[in-house]
């Protein structure tokens, strides 16, 4: 320690030195050093306007698939109900015929009914999939 030595420098050795004790180093591969400093001149290479455009181009082609993600979920998810649609209403047209003989004037009630049971069923599986692999 010199007489010219500040205070903040005293304390910043100070507080080294009880870090040093206190934390353990982490375990790093024995190319780190190699890796880092080849890392570090690349850095110091590449120019702040090629990043920038370079981080841009990433950005747009991530938006892009982003985009092309959400699309086609958006025109399956529309497929899958016209196809539900269709369905229901062929079964409907189906069972009420059935439903009214062995019901009577009740039928549209009980069909109205299990259709919203199946549907609040299919709800609930769809949301504990849902939930088990983590999604939203």
């Amino acid at each position: 320690m010199s007489e010219f030595e500040s205070p903040h420098d005293r304390l910043d050795r100070a507080l080294d030195r009880a870090l040093s004790r206190t934390l353990q180093p982490p375990q790093v591969s024995r190319d780190f050093r190699r890796c880092l400093h080849a890392a570090l001149s690349r850095a110091g290479e590449a120019d702040l306007s090629q990043l920038r455009s370079r981080l841009e181009s990433e950005r747009r082609a991530h938006l892009a698939r982003l985009e092309a993600h959400y699309l086609r979920l958006r025109r399956r998810t529309l497929g899958a109900m016209i196809g539900a649609a269709f369905a229901a209403g062929a079964a409907a047209t189906l069972a009420l015929p059935w439903l009214q003989r062995h019901v009577g004037a009740e039928a549209p009630l009980v069909l109205t009914s299990a259709g919203a049971a199946v549907s609040l069923a299919i709800a609930f599986l769809s949301w504990s999939a849902q939930s088990r692999s983590g999604g939203v």
